[in-house]
């Protein structure tokens, strides 16, 4: 009974986490534009909700622009990670999932992400960060450790800001094919419009990527790991006067593929004896890239986003601004669980035959509206912003499930909903000291608060189809009356940022910033109702970090340098564990434990020509959980590191530029990554331990082709085409199995883009 409720257990873990998918603010003139590059050559950010230098916002960011994104081939945060220090993104059942961590911070299935992913300053539903989301950006601005009040949702482990690029008032676009290894075609197509000059603009883009698998199924011929997505976008921007702006972004993606790949790594002998040995022998026999299923795996995915910003001059020194967001999402997933053909542990969806299915992620539909006023008063002393945030997510489709006979088990079918209101008020405001004196120059002061009022109400069943009467399993009742509502839950926390900065010269600064993160509770589901379990808490961090910035000469060198050091308390880390249920046990959500993280960042940029630029990112993690001991195994975690925390990351970048007059402008770029082993899960699993690794990736490119207006860029990652591993699913006690799933194989191609317009200049 109690391997069966294990199963069950893991089972609906797998469900719940398997389809789970992880900054911007942009006040342009009236000439429209996204953040980016000042005239004086700082980047532009727009971390604090406003744009500002990167070299004077006392807070750890990674900004990577859209040249480098296109350069680097950079198509997806996994991508992006290798060049942002501290950011982990994981896979676990399904290639196609992102799970963000940042400092060690990461996600617990079936909790609120730790890390919050933007779209023109709206959360992205389901977590963010998939195909299509870094086409036509102005950037991505990577954001470590806990916002702890101007930001939308609350967190505890820190926030990714997608900025798209918006329309601008002079006509341009661009027209993009590309191809590579595995038949990866590529097409893209920008126009940018100014309908009236200075008063409306539009911009629209679509891109399609469509690439063949890289694992193949031996007996169907089916590859796995393949790429087909259509995203597409149309931004409006109206100007009628100074004063007052309005934006609005319309974002699409569809994406319809087969599924990621995961093959049988080990076999537990303890649940199976030796009778799957010839299963794993032959899939080692195989190797990574090929596989067997008993069944399709399949992955579909469909985002809507429809956000708007206004922005009013109430006076020249008060502004107020309004962003308004609706959203929809869907994710259907079929998944062979076990990646070989072992029987009866599959998840698919409503209406395909066979196995068990899952219609991923259950699609809702988001809501939110957030209202701000900010300024400056006192001579322009106090720089403050006063604001209101809410959001609702709405189930629009169930997420439903069936289980089918599994190792003698009955079928069991479920089904559940989650139904989110978020409210928050938050005031910021920075001090400068300055005004009081010249000897203070330099120096300020930043304090912020932040209340916000979580609540939620779930509902759930699950009952026995094939059983006599059809018996449901939450409450004392018999099909179709098996819908168990949960008790409302509400959740409340207040936050906070205190920073001081001193400005220690026009291209130096230091700062020490304390934020507290919160991350909301919820309701443990699928498992069964039980006293003490049917929810689980909020978390917190505190947060405490120390750092400086600098934009100077070295040896008569051009030098941009930060580091930062910092600190992170975790109290009520939210965990799954096994808990006893009735009879039998199932998988519960609990605030489990404490944890501290320390740890330092530095990112490095120098130019020892005028043509050749150097690059170095590094990362430390020391993470540690406190007391941690699992109540039913006796299981001790305490002392141990948090998972996707590797404690080395290092990246090293060259780029070379060489003007060639009216011939156009040749690039050259290399950069080598590495990362050290982390722990891919809470479980003390064989092959828990994810190991370190090393890739490196090379991009050339001819832009404005003898004159013309062509642009060539050829790319190669993984280039030694080393074997990895990514992640896997790790059920080793729990269904007796554990998979690995493996990076992406040497990756070639080209492009050639055509600019017209303003974007041939």
């Amino acid at each position: 009974m109690y391997r069966l409720a294990c199963v069950r257990a893991a089972l609906a873990a797998t469900v719940c986490f398997s389809c789970y998918i992880p900054v911007s603010y942009a006040q342009s003139s009236a000439a429209g534009g996204s953040p980016g590059v000042s005239a004086d050559g700082d980047i532009i950010v727009t971390a604090r909700r406003q744009e500002e230098k990167l070299q004077r916002v006392p807070i750890a960011i990674t900004v990577i622009d859209d040249r480098a994104l296109a350069r680097g081939n950079l198509t997806s945060m996994k991508d992006v990670q290798y060049l942002t220090p501290s950011l982990s993104v994981s896979t676990n059942n399904t290639r196609n999932t992102d799970n963000y961590s940042l400092r060690g911070i990461g996600t617990t299935f079936g909790t609120d992400p730790a890390v919050v992913a933007y779209f023109a300053e709206v959360p992205l539903p389901g977590g963010g960060g998939g195909a299509g989301n870094l086409f036509d950006l102005a950037n991505v601005q990577v954001l470590n450790g806990p916002q702890g009040t101007l930001f939308g949702r609350n967190t505890t482990g820190g926030a990714v800001l997608f900025e798209p690029k918006r329309p601008t008032y002079r006509f341009e676009g661009s027209l993009q094919v590309g191809y590579g290894n595995h038949d990866n075609f590529e097409q893209q197509a920008i126009v940018n419009i100014p309908v009236v000059p200075g008063v409306l603009a539009i911009r629209a883009g679509i891109s399609h990527r469509q690439r063949d698998g890289f694992t193949k199924d031996v007996i169907t011929g089916r590859d796995y790991d393949n790429i087909n997505y259509l995203a597409a976008r149309f931004s409006v921007l109206f100007t009628p006067g100074d004063s007052f702006e309005n934006y609005t972004v319309v974002s699409y993606l569809d994406r319809k593929e087969h599924g990621g790949s995961s093959q049988l790594h080990l076999i537990n002998p303890g649940f199976y004896g030796n009778v799957f040995d010839s299963v794993v022998a032959q899939q080692k026999a195989w190797g990574p890239r090929r596989v067997a299923y008993n069944g399709q795996q399949a992955d579909r995915q469909e985002i809507l986003m429809v956000a708007n910003q206004t922005r009013i001059d109430l006076t020249p020194d008060i502004t107020l601004k309004n962003i308004i967001s609706y959203s929809t999402f869907r994710n259907d997933a079929r998944i062979d669980v076990d990646g070989s053909l072992i029987p009866g542990i599959q998840y698919y969806p409503t209406g395909l035959p066979g196995g068990l299915q899952n219609n991923g992620t259950p699609a809702f539909n988001q809501f939110t509206e957030e209202l701000q006023l900010s300024g400056k008063t006192l001579n322009d002393m106090l720089d403050w912003t006063v604001g209101a945030y809410y959001q609702r997510n709405t189930p629009k489709k169930n997420l439903t499930a069936q289980e089918l006979a599994i190792f003698g088990a009955p079928t069991v079918h479920f089904s559940q909903g989650d139904k989110l209101t978020s409210k928050a008020a938050y005031v910021q405001a920075t001090l400068d000291f300055g005004a009081f004196s010249p000897s203070l120059q330099g120096l300020k002061l930043t304090g912020g608060i932040r209340r916000t009022h979580d609540r939620r109400k779930d509902y759930a069943d699950r009952y026995y189809p094939d059983l006599p009467g059809q018996p449901c399993e939450y409450v004392p009742a018999t099909y179709p009356n098996c819908r168990y509502d949960f008790p409302a839950r509400s959740f409340k926390a207040t936050t906070y940022t205190l920073g001081l900065n001193y400005q220690i010269s026009e291209a130096t600064m230091l700062y020490a910033t304390a934020r507290r993160g919160f991350k909301s509770g919820g309701f443990n589901l699928p498992a069964v109702p039980s006293e003490g379990f049917a929810s689980f808490g909020p978390e917190t961090v505190d947060d405490i970090e120390i750092g400086a910035k600098t934009r100077t000469t070295l040896g008569g060198m051009p030098l941009n340098a930060s580091v930062a050091v910092f600190r992170d308390k975790f109290k009520d880390i939210q965990r799954a564990l096994l808990f006893p249920s009735g009879t039998s046990f199932a998988l519960y959500l609990v605030n489990a434990s404490s944890a501290t993280i320390k740890g330092f960042e530095t990112q490095v940029d120098i130019n020892p020509t005028p043509e050749l630029k150097l690059g170095a990112r590094y990362s430390y993690l020391d993470s540690k959980y406190g007391t941690f001991i699992d109540p039913v195994s006796q299981a001790s975690y305490t002392g141990l590191s948090l998972p996707y925390t590797p404690k080395h990351k290092l990246t090293l970048m060259a780029g070379y530029n060489k003007d060639l007059g009216n011939a156009g402008t040749i690039e050259l770029g290399a950069t080598w990554s590495y990362q050290s082993s982390y722990r891919n899960l809470d479980a003390f699993d064989p092959d828990i331990v994810v190991k370190g690794y090393s890739l490196l990736s090379l991009n050339a490119g001819w832009n404005g082709i003898m004159g013309s207006d062509f642009d060539l860029s050829l790319y190669a990652t993984n280039v030694t085409n080393k074997l990895y591993r990514v992640g896997g699913g790790n059920y080793y006690n729990s269904l007796g199995f554990t998979t690995s799933i493996y990076g992406e194989p040497r990756m070639v191609g080209a492009r050639l883009t055509y600019h017209f317009g303003g974007a041939a200049d």
